[in-house]
């Protein structure tokens, strides 16, 4: 699992993290596609777009997963892409801005001297709740009907994981194991579920990458919910990761239980600064949210400011 540390959202990073493994790409078209649909598509020709296709406005508002993938029973040079976006929280312009990206998706290829091709959205929520927001351009414009042919039509395949039982999620796959994950992240019933979520990775991620892709993982229960308390999630960590009586993943499980210290050294120092400063202090749990990194460069910046005041 690989990723852009730079995304300031714990949900983004993490699905980026899933989708840059192209069979994990795969098992969500079959998963959520129409077979019709999917029979049409060669799926082993999957590619990550090379081009980013969003301009500083867009990139603020969608997660940029854009892929290639050729016609099955076209020899030529006709192609879909594929786009998908994550949705955290229902967000009922979200088909405004998926038609949005359409447009730059056709724009580009257009600039490209490429043909127009047909560009397919799907939409991944994990929200506690069931979407209950618009869905299509025409739910969110209200006109007569005389007129509402003139209103831009597309399909926005979305995937509701609040809506999908356990026993579509159960299975020995590091796809459903994510999906469950994804599901519960923000539910009280993470706990219960974090065991059988960790012992799937334990067994199923290969070797070469397990502590890596394990790391991910642990960064995204750190800093993608408030469902476990840190004390809790080490204790579920450290029996889920061992095996026979030792521990499989003792060098991640250390690394990570050293950065929670680490971060939490520095969201003291933070909360004090303010303080000398007469600034509003920051609330502990929203702090938690951020990355190290993100977290010394605020240590950093109020350190600065303190030295100014002193020099004056």
């Amino acid at each position: 699992m690989g990723g852009d540390e730079s995304l300031p959202n714990p949900h983004d990073r993490f699905i980026r993290h899933f989708l840059a493994e192209i069979d994990h790409v795969r098992e969500l078209i079959t998963w959520q596609l129409p077979a019709a649909v999917v029979d049409e598509l060669d799926l082993t020709s999957i590619q990550p777009a090379k081009q980013s296709f969003v301009n500083k406005t867009l990139r603020e508002n969608l997660s940029d997963l854009v892929f290639n993938v050729r016609l099955a029973h076209d020899a030529g040079e006709a192609m879909v892409v594929l786009l998908f976006e994550h949705k955290s929280a229902p967000d009922e312009m979200t088909p405004f801005q998926v038609l949005r990206y359409m447009v730059e998706i056709s724009q580009e290829r257009h600039r490209n001297g490429q043909p127009l091709c047909c560009v397919i959205p799907i939409i991944l929520y994990h929200g506690p709740q069931p979407w209950h927001v618009a869905r299509s351009i025409p739910e969110l414009i209200d006109v007569p009907a005389p007129l509402k042919p003139y209103i831009p039509q597309f399909s926005l395949p979305l995937i509701d994981l609040s809506q999908c039982s356990d026993e579509e999620l159960r299975g020995k796959s590091i796809f459903l194991a994510t999906m469950t994950l994804l599901k519960y992240i923000k539910r009280d019933e993470l706990a219960e579920q974090l065991p059988g979520v960790l012992s799937l990775y334990r067994q199923l991620l290969p070797p070469a990458t397990a502590l890596e892709s394990l790391e991910v993982v642990l960064r995204y229960l750190v800093n993608g919910t408030d469902r476990i308390t840190r004390e809790d999630l080490s204790t579920l960590v450290a029996k889920s990761l061992q095996h026979q009586g030792t521990s499989l993943m003792p060098t991640i499980a250390e690394q990570w239980l050293e950065e929670g210290r680490e971060q939490g050294e520095l969201i003291g120092k933070i909360q004090a600064f303010q303080a000398v400063l007469g600034r509003e202090t920051s609330q502990r749990d929203e702090l938690t949210k951020l990355s190290t990194a993100e977290l010394k460069r605020i240590v950093d910046e109020l350190t600065s400011a303190i030295e100014q005041n002193r020099s004056r």
